[in-house]
């Protein structure tokens, strides 16, 4: 019989990949994510972003105190008037990341290179405030 063998778990499922491939599909091209490391050490804070294929003057980080966002978007490559194209695979897209970083950082120590499509953000941690503040009730 036909209740047997149906699983509307199975069905939920196959909606679900159907759901993603259509939104990848209709985004594409648009702002996607790319993976991101953090780490530390006594003093600084390590971000590392994999970008490949991007050049470091196509890439944009915006550092706060408790936020990273990385932002990275292709140039547009003109194909020559003498040229052909048969096929063509290669994206112009955007890709960005907002992140609330784990501990509070000093932005203005913030180094980062790009070597081998990978971005490594190097920040030195925010020093303790040594100074107890008093609070009055009001």
């Amino acid at each position: 019989m036909f209740w047997e063998y149906w699983d509307p778990f199975e069905e939920l499922e196959r909606m679900r990949r159907r759901m993603r491939r259509l939104m990848k599909a209709t985004f594409t091209g648009f702002e996607e994510s790319f993976p991101v490391d953090i780490s530390e050490t006594d003093e600084d804070l390590i971000i590392k972003a994999d970008l490949p294929g991007f050049d470091k003057d196509e890439i944009s980080i915006k550092l706060t105190e408790n936020t990273l966002e990385i932002s990275a978007q292709h140039k547009e490559k003109k194909i020559e008037e003498t040229e052909r194209v048969y096929r063509a695979e290669r994206r112009f897209g955007a890709l960005r990341r907002f992140l609330t970083l784990p501990v509070e950082v000093d932005p203005d120590t913030a180094k980062a290179k790009l070597e081998k499509g990978i971005l490594e953000i190097r920040v030195k941690k925010a020093k303790p405030s040594k100074k107890a503040k008093k609070v009055e009730i009001e």
